[in-house]
């Protein structure tokens, strides 16, 4: 505030910036004008002012943008592309006052202009540029099809788009045209290009990894599971029209379980970047590979004439897996199981292809693993391990009425680990045969034959009743997360389901959070929209799952009705070692506060993550609780309950 007794506002912020230089300061004002000082090097002591009376909306906008700035001046200290010159589309004529803000020795040498959009892609092509300052007033209203021109031929390139207006929605036509920033005419001052030139940069950079995560897999940085479908059946396309073959092979790692549960995700993690590396170096360029998911890749081999070369692929990988790796102070040995199946001689489409790899990798684990094996026709047949699969099968289809699922709960603390906030609902089988299930074994059968929905809305049921019997008996203001799978999402009788879960229950509509993933969010945004305000009519919060993997627009974000964003555990469990997840893991946290939104971490594991955390609101993960079932996690609601007593 810019009047305070003692001490004005004015005169802390000349207190506070020296020591926190890159920390964004506002001033809440009722003046109409005021006159601020400059710092000495020019740059404005007040980066905002906050005019009163202010709405909440407006504040929302100018504390992203704070947030924003202070960012870029926190990178610009790391980022050498300050070196690169900066590129102007518009009127030579007009770009006089860019040129003279450029925050560079010699403005000449780090300066091009380009009058017209042919002229801006074929600079764009001989030369990098740090950014592009694009006019939108180009002859002919050319300016928002130079941004899109520029966006397609340079993706990596950040772009500012000019404008004389201060208006809301030619600043958001530019972002949906590709811009990273908008700035206006009138105000672009040296200090207001300097942050720009910072800030597209930064945000650029954190589009180019959500973009990045939308396709590729976090730990391992191959292609994820959609993507390697896509590819697949790109592969099986063309082979189809020139007559040729291809060849899949699918690795599964040999006791990688065992690795995960007795040390830890983290090591997990670490050994299954191990296995792509060496998947990676010992192949072609031209080779495709992929994560599918936990410990399965996928690799495809094109213009192969049998299936040597898949053979000779899949033995020279086993060998590569030999070699033991040192991690965190362990010594592992890894070996694989490989499948091999050719097109067209074992199927004709690119599901039957994973099929029948998946079916030869099987038998490769059957015959002692650490082995490979090459699909036949007879194993069609004969195999017990088609007969196992469909019995499998069919105990999930049975298994909700035969009161087989349980759900477990995790922990859900406050940062600083005083204060419990919540239970997150997992569901588990308990299968009578061979004990305990984890999701990865029989969610995907459950999301493609369509039993998710059944599945969900039981668990949904159950969460509340349980989350009901704490409120009577030990936490009153405990909430409990459940998840929706897009099939509930997506139907038409949710908001008739969650009400009767609350009704039948009696749990608040206060204590249940409702979790969908992001990119649920951009499939149809009116109809999400619609559903969301429905479920918040209802009193219910609504979180965002595993934010950050998929590739959201961040305009459309804003108009959604989210209490919490989760950064997903992919983020965390690099967090102490890789800058870019660290980043991206800040932005997501500032993001969800300029917001106004509950921000929580997911998978954290070790004191030093959740040290790198501490601007979320709570977290979760094996660092405090595992997933356990009702007892168990009944102690835990009942220990945190006490100590709070006392």
């Amino acid at each position: 505030d810019l009047r305070m007794p003692t001490l004005n506002g004015l005169s802390l912020i000349q207190l506070l910036r020296p020591k926190w230089p890159d920390t964004s300061y506002l001033i809440v004002t009722g003046a109409t004008r005021v006159d601020f000082p400059r710092r000495a090097n020019g740059e404005p002591l007040v980066d905002e002012i906050v005019t009163k009376p202010w709405t909440l909306g407006q504040l929302a906008k100018i504390l992203k943008t704070s947030i924003e700035r202070a960012r870029g001046r926190r990178a610009a200290a790391n980022r050498h592309s300050s070196d690169l010159p900066v590129l102007f589309v518009g009127d030579p004529s007009e770009s006089d006052a860019i040129r003279a803000h450029l925050p560079a020795p010699s403005a000449e040498a780090d300066y091009r202009i380009a009058a017209n959009a042919s002229r801006a892609l074929e600079l764009a092509a001989h030369q990098d540029f740090r950014s592009a300052v694009i006019d939108l007033d180009l002859e002919g209203g050319g300016g928002y099809e130079a941004i899109l021109s520029l966006r397609r031929s340079s993706p990596e390139l950040p772009i500012i788009a000019l404008g004389t207006h201060d208006d809301d929605a030619i600043h958001e036509q530019a972002i949906k045209a590709g811009a990273q920033d908008y700035l206006v005419k009138s105000e672009a001052g040296p200090y207001s290009v300097k942050r720009a030139l910072r800030h597209v940069s930064e945000v650029k950079r954190i589009e180019n990894r959500l973009d990045f995560l939308s396709t590729h897999d976090a730990v391992t940085g191959l292609s994820n599971r959609p993507a390697f479908r896509e590819a697949l059946g790109r592969a099986v396309a063309r082979a189809r029209s020139h007559d040729k073959k291809i060849a899949v092979l699918l690795l599964d790692v040999d006791r990688f379980k065992v690795v995960n549960d007795s040390l830890g995700h983290d090591v997990g993690d670490r050994l299954l970047k191990v296995v792509a590396e060496r998947i990676t170096n010992n192949l072609r360029d031209i080779d495709i590979a992929a994560r599918l998911g936990g410990d399965e890749f996928a690799i495809v081999l094109e213009g192969v004439q049998d299936e040597r070369p898949a053979i000779a692929t899949a033995q020279r990988l086993l060998e590569a897996l030999t070699p033991p790796a040192i991690l965190n102070d362990y010594e592992l040995s890894s070996t694989g199981s490989i499948g091999i199946a050719l097109y067209p001689d074992h199927a004709e489409s690119s599901a039957e292809l994973l099929q029948r790899a998946d079916q030869a990798m099987y038998r490769a684990k059957k015959d002692g693993r650490d082995n490979f094996a090459v699909y036949s026709d007879e194993e069609e047949e004969s195999s017990s391990r088609v007969l196992e699969r469909l019995t499998f099968e069919s105990g999930i289809r049975h298994a909700l009425e035969r009161e087989e699922y349980v759900v477990f709960f995790q922990p859900q603390l406050t940062i600083d680990k005083k204060r419990l906030t919540g239970m997150e609902a997992l569901v588990r089988w308990r299968h009578p045969k061979v004990g305990l299930v984890p999701p990865g074994r029989f969610m995907p059968f459950l999301e493609s034959s369509g039993l998710i929905k059944g599945v969900g809305d039981w668990v949904l049921q159950t969460a509340c009743a349980q989350a009901m019997k704490w409120h009577d008996t030990l936490v009153p203001g405990l909430r409990v997360s459940v998840n929706l799978s897009a099939r509930q999402f997506e139907g038409n009788d949710l908001i008739t389901v969650v009400e009767n879960a609350l009704e039948r229950t009696g749990l608040p509509p206060t204590a249940l959070e409702l979790e969908i993933t992001e990119s649920l969010l951009m499939r149809d945004t009116q109809r999400t929209r619609r559903t969301l305000e429905a479920l918040k009519g209802l009193g219910v919060r609504i979180a965002i799952d595993d934010f950050g993997t998929g590739y959201s627009s961040l305009a459309y974000l804003t108009t959604f009705p989210i209490d919490c964003l989760k950064i997903d555990r992919s983020f965390v469990h690099e967090i102490c070692t890789n800058e870019d997840d660290r980043t991206v893991a800040d932005a997501i946290i500032g993001l969800g506060h300029s917001l106004r939104l509950d921000v929580v971490a997911e998978g954290v594991e070790t004191e030093e993550q959740l040290a790198l955390l501490t601007g979320c609101d709570g977290f979760q993960g094996f660092l405090v609780s595992r997933p356990e079932p009702p007892d168990t996690a009944g102690e835990i609601i009942a220990d945190f309950a006490a100590r709070n007593k006392d």
